[in-house]
């Protein structure tokens, strides 16, 4: 009897200290895994604000790298795409709107 409480021990014992090992795992690949976030949304930034300063001198005709301007003038294209498409949005809800008002007038 006493041979089995022995293993029984050192099987409880093990788990144990299995158990307290994978804890302190996880405690470090979580606190790697944030910093590697945080390292992550640092470079997401620095890389926005790159992006901002090659636009930037391309706007002011100081950029003279043929691949950057490239990338510019595809950026100035999707910048116009975009902003002609909020107008036309703009003209579409300005033309629903004065139908609602023509459809609430007709009702009076």
């Amino acid at each position: 009897m006493q041979s089995f409480l022995d293993r029984l021990g050192k099987a409880a014992t093990s788990t144990a200290t299995n158990a307290a090992s994978k804890a302190a795992e996880m405690r470090e690949i979580n606190k790697l895994k944030g910093e590697r976030s945080e390292l992550k949304n640092e470079y997401t930034i620095v890389k926005k604000k790159l992006s901002e300063y090659v636009f930037k001198q391309y706007q002011e005709g100081k950029l003279e790298d043929e691949a950057l301007i490239e990338f510019c003038d595809k950026m100035q294209e999707l910048r116009d795409s975009i902003d002609e498409l909020g107008k036309e949005i703009e003209d579409v809800r300005a033309e629903y709107e004065e139908k609602a008002v023509d459809r609430s007038e007709e009702r009076l």
